[in-house]
């Protein structure tokens, strides 16, 4: 009589919500319909219910971790200010010179709040170690930084066999170099991806940095941020009047979204939709209303991600404005990059390397030289005076999800961990 092959069992870690991460749910499910015992510890910013089953994950939800009440006042004006005022409180930091008094209160600030998400995301941290410590797991899966100190905790113990890090930004570029918060963030990383038997992350280019940062012997695997491939209708043959652009995701602070806003009072036949959420939504609303551009902006709430790519689809451009300010933005590759793809969208991002090499290999779309007003406008302006131009970079875009960037390809053809 045969035997059957026993299940494995991985528990994934993260901060935040499962059902709103599109790559660890994602994950999860591709896991599941490999015969995989999944358990997930994530947080609860939602106010989802403690524990429960969902398509055969087992979730089990934590406290999440409280914003820093000067981040929440921060966040609370920015979208009350006029936005000549909200411009001067947000200025970038190039703009700000590192030596001035305004440079040294960001800095304190910035500082005290890291400090401060830290302490309260160890809490998290020994919380979900310590509701594990018994069980036996064959891999613990830990989504970001934020999560390793459990996931190293539960291996040290001997609760999982494995441990795999799963970085989805470049971490140690995020914050100002050599300020206490990067520094910290880089010491944490460090720690933990030396005790990872696997490293996952989402790009090549964040592969290569890892690998020569901390000296891995191996170069992390890559398992990009892409859709499910969409079998639905996508319309790539025609053009719309006006021609409808999108940005789709989080509006926060340094990904242009207000220079964006101000180049369309100078966009020709062109209409914006600005779909999301986020601490800038506010305050973006206001500058389209003060501006008198209502009828070319237009605001919605960000897609169910089911919904997603069939709504996108309804579109002619995808634009990414994120700006050079942090090293994590320059080398990033939005989960946006590969939904406009997969909905037929030519795309227009900024001139950073990865997002560069997609677009001009696969011929599909253009690149900003500059995140500023008056070159978003005009590059803008540019495509959409092309019809046919606009057309082909659509097809190449759908062609290039379809063969390469979906996540059916992407995942066990790459993920290092096999059941």
């Amino acid at each position: 009589m045969p035997v059957s092959k026993k299940k494995k069992k991985v528990i994934v870690l993260l901060i935040g919500e499962i059902l709103e991460d599109p790559r660890v749910y994602k994950t999860c499910m591709s896991l599941c319909e490999k015969g995989v015992d999944v358990t997930v510890a994530c947080t609860n910013p939602s106010m989802r219910q403690e524990s429960e089953v969902h398509n055969t994950i087992s979730i089990i939800r934590f406290p999440h971790p409280e914003e820093f009440f000067l981040k929440r006042a921060y966040t609370l004006l920015q979208g009350k200010l006029h936005p000549g005022m909200s411009q001067i409180l947000s200025r970038t930091l190039e703009e700000v010179p590192t030596s001035s008094f305004k440079a040294a209160i960001r800095n304190f600030v910035l500082n005290l709040n890291n400090s401060h998400f830290m302490k309260s995301n160890l809490k998290i941290n020994c919380v979900m170690a310590g509701a594990f410590t018994d069980e036996s797991f064959d891999m613990v899966h830990c989504n970001d930084v934020d999560t390793l100190f459990a996931g190293s905790e539960l291996r040290r113990k001997g609760a999982a066999k494995a441990l795999l890090y799963d970085s989805h930004e470049y971490w140690a570029g995020i914050g100002i170099e050599g300020s206490r918060s990067n520094i910290a963030l880089r010491e944490a990383e460090a720690d933990g991806i030396q005790k990872s038997d696997f490293v996952v992350t989402v790009n090549p280019m964040i592969a290569r940095l890892l690998k020569e940062q901390y000296n891995l012997k191996k170069s992390p695997s890559v398992v990009m941020n892409c859709p499910y491939r969409y079998d639905g209708k996508i319309n790539v043959d025609d053009v719309h009047t006006p021609v409808r652009i999108i940005f789709q995701g989080k509006m926060q602070a340094y990904r242009g979204l207000v220079k964006l806003i101000y180049a369309f009072k100078h966009i020709e036949n062109g209409v914006l939709t600005m779909s999301g959420y986020g601490p800038l939504k506010k305050r973006l609303e206001l500058i389209v209303k003060e501006e008198n551009i209502s009828n070319k902006i237009f605001f919605t709430d960000r897609y169910n991600p089911e919904d997603s790519t069939k709504i996108l689809s309804d579109h002619d451009i995808g634009v990414i404005t994120y700006e050079d300010i942090i090293p994590n933005n320059i080398y990033s590759s939005p989960n946006k990059l590969f939904e406009y793809a997969m909905a037929g969208l030519a795309l227009v991002t900024s001139n950073f390397p990865f997002l560069a090499k997609v677009i001009k290999e696969n011929d599909m779309g253009k690149l900003f030289e500059k995140i500023t007003p008056q070159s978003i406008a005009e590059t803008l302006n540019c495509m959409i005076s092309d019809a046919e131009q606009l057309k082909r970079y659509k097809k190449n875009a759908r062609k290039a999800a379809e063969e390469t960037f979906c996540w059916e390809e992407q995942f066990w053809e790459n993920y290092p961990f096999k059941p």
